[in-house]
């Protein structure tokens, strides 16, 4: 299982991007729908994966994309794990 490094999400807590250990790259950065940051329940956008964070914030900035991060991603603390809902 990969261990969650970090987590950024938008203004709404809606939209945020997951940084995890992998075995190959070292580590990397998934954009991610969240439930409810209260709920701590996110889903993987499309099986998407970025090896930096700059890559995986520039899928939110194409137009064509319906996932619109709104304001700045900002960092959370990660006291509590999240839990990935299929």
């Amino acid at each position: 299982m990969k261990k969650t490094v970090n987590m950024w999400v938008d203004r709404s807590g809606k939209l945020g991007i997951l940084e995890m250990e992998d075995a190959v790259f070292g580590q990397c950065f998934r954009p991610i729908l969240l439930s409810s940051l209260e709920k701590r329940e996110y889903r993987f956008i499309k099986g998407l994966w970025y090896t930096t964070y700059s890559g995986a914030r520039q899928f939110f900035r194409q137009e064509s994309n319906p996932y619109q991060v709104q304001g700045r991603m900002r960092k959370i603390p990660l006291e509590e794990p999240f839990r990935q809902v299929v």
